[in-house]
C-alpha cells in the first residue's frame, strides 16, 4: 500500500472507528466531526468558487454504506 491517499483513508477509518468504541459515541457525533475537518480544510486550501464546486460534488455523489462492524 504505497498509494499515502490510501493509507491515510485507512488510518483515518480505524481510528474512527476506535473512536466509536473507546467513547460509546454514535456514529454521528464521529463521522459530524470528520465532516467538519474536512469542510474546514477545503474552506482554508480552495477559491470560493472551486469550495462551491466541492460542496456540489459532494452532496451529488452516491456512496455506497460501510457493512456493519461486528463488536467483539
Amino acid at each position: 500500500m504505497s498509494d499515502p491517499v490510501e493509507k491515510i483513508y485507512r488510518e483515518l477509518y480505524g481510528h474512527s472507528m476506535d473512536l466509536l468504541e473507546e467513547y460509546e459515541a454514535p456514529v454521528e457525533a464521529v463521522a459530524g466531526a470528520l465532516m467538519a475537518i474536512a469542510m474546514r480544510l477545503y474552506k482554508t486550501t480552495l477559491s470560493e468558487e472551486n469550495f462551491k464546486k466541492m460542496k456540489e460534488v459532494i452532496l451529488e455523489t452516491d456512496i455506497e454504506p460501510y457493512k456493519k462492524r461486528k463488536l467483539h
